[in-house]
């Protein structure tokens, strides 16, 4: 009995907790079921959509104090799982109602969005591992030469000159490319490029953009030269009589007698042509010349004998091989037939170091194309130094019977490889030209190079073998 008593006694002392009221799990700024409690550093707890409201109410500065107290968050506010699931499971109708409401609401949405933005740019990311692999620009190969050890003058390095070659390659490119930019903003204008032009080789425009160019009062005998095409080998041939006369019909003597003296300043000048200037008014010869001749110098010296005879192989034996009373530049004059001993020094050459007719007249340029014209005999040195190579291997081999063959294959193979090149010659643009230009003419000798170097490392391989 007297337990029994106890027991009864105990159940009215201990005070039964009423049911949890809906008040209990309101938000105190919509003062609502919450939907997503977000709690905050402070403690207190609020709808996700109402935090994200507040945060951006100042915008465009954004909140970060709790609506209630006013105390500052730190880092950014999630949402309280363990509260959130308590809350579904205790209201799941009103939880259920409040958030297609607040998802039929465009202004709670984009809201909301931008706040789950803001969570997603200040999450933290994972640790990095203990020693993580760090890419450092200094341990390419390009800047190794900077953690390189000290010199030691007992025990020097080894040379490597297929590195040296790719450094200088990748500065020669940069430096070509700066050149193209500056030739590109600093052209010279047409009519200083047209006095550059040998006057034979004038066209029906050259000649009106010439008379253009004399004074004011001439652009009213500019349309009689267009529509007759008057090009520079009949403007050569005018006379007095020629200007008076149809279909000219200058009757002012003063613009004859101007337009005359003007001509035989022309006839009188002696146009020598730097190898900018031949390139600008030659571009496609002038690639033509640079890439076949380094490939194959003497099929390049004989079609430019057979079918570019006065222009271009003319100025070419007089300057490789000059005559004692022959001056050394390329002159708008006819130049003379070359003596049996310019023939001789020609053909000597031409059948035993051909790269050698090069150097002599890049040899000629140096008074204008210093570096230039240095850089060109050092490869002309290389390239025949690998034709000395080449026929010295057939003809120790007992293979000088294949050397015909061989021409052959390499010709069609160089053709079928440039052929879509020239076929879209007149698409290709300019810069690219220019391009391929500079780096045939200064990168590729140091290709040229490195092949010297593994030809002969080569040969002296095999003659230790041996």
């Amino acid at each position: 009995m007297a337990s029994a008593e106890t027991e009864s006694e105990m159940d009215m002392r201990i005070p039964v907790e009423p049911e949890l009221s809906e008040s209990e799990f309101t938000c105190h700024c919509c003062y609502q079921v919450l939907v997503d409690p977000t709690t905050l550093t402070c403690g207190h707890s609020f709808c996700r959509h109402c935090l994200a409201s507040w945060w951006a109410s100042a915008l465009p500065r954004v909140r970060k104090d709790c609506p209630e107290c006013r105390a500052v968050w730190v880092g950014f506010p999630k949402v309280n799982i363990l509260l959130r699931d308590a809350v579904e499971k205790l209201f799941p109708a009103d939880v259920s109602r409040r958030k297609k409401a607040i998802l039929s609401d465009p202004q709670f949405c984009r809201v909301l969005q931008a706040f789950q933005q803001q969570e997603t740019r200040q999450a933290p990311r994972a640790a990095p591992p203990q020693n993580p692999p760090q890419f450092n620009i200094l341990n390419q190969p390009l800047f190794n030469m900077l953690n390189q050890p000290p010199f030691n003058m007992l025990n020097p390095p080894e040379f490597n000159i297929r590195d040296f070659c790719s450094g200088i390659s990748i500065v020669l490119c940069c430096v070509a490319m700066l050149v193209l930019l500056y030739r590109v903003f600093s052209t010279d204008s047409s009519h200083e490029v047209l006095l550059s032009k040998p006057l034979s080789r004038w066209s029906a425009d050259d000649v009106t953009l010439w008379v253009e160019h004399l004074s004011v009062w001439t652009n009213q005998y500019k349309e009689t030269f267009c529509r007759e095409k008057i090009n520079g080998r009949l403007l050569f041939a005018l006379s007095d009589e020629d200007l008076s006369a149809a279909p000219f019909n200058i009757e002012n003597q003063s613009h004859r007698q101007i337009i005359l003296e003007e001509l035989h300043r022309l006839k009188q000048r002696r146009v020598s042509l730097n190898l900018w200037q031949y390139k600008d008014l030659n571009l496609g010869k002038t690639l033509f010349l640079l890439l076949s001749l380094r490939r194959f110098p003497r099929l390049t010296l004989l079609y430019v004998f057979l079918f570019d005879y006065e222009d271009t192989f003319l100025p070419f034996i007089h300057t490789s091989c000059p005559a004692q009373t022959t001056q050394d530049s390329l002159m708008d004059t006819p130049l003379d037939w070359p003596g049996w001993h310019q023939w001789a020094e020609f053909l000597l050459m031409y059948f035993l170091l051909p790269y050698q007719l090069l150097s002599a007249f890049a040899w000629h340029w140096m008074n204008v194309h210093y570096w230039t014209a240095r850089l060109v005999m050092l490869h002309a040195v290389l390239l025949s130094m690998l034709d000395v190579h080449f026929f010295w291997t057939l003809l120790k081999r007992g293979q000088m019977r294949t050397l015909p063959k061989r021409v052959w294959q390499e010709v069609l193979r160089v053709i079928m490889e440039e052929s879509v090149f020239v076929l879209l010659w007149s698409l290709i643009p300019l810069f690219f030209c220019n391009f391929i230009f500079y780096y045939n003419l200064y990168i590729y000798p140091f290709n040229t190079a490195a092949l010297v170097k593994r030809t002969l490392l080569q040969t002296d391989t095999q003659q230790r073998r041996i």
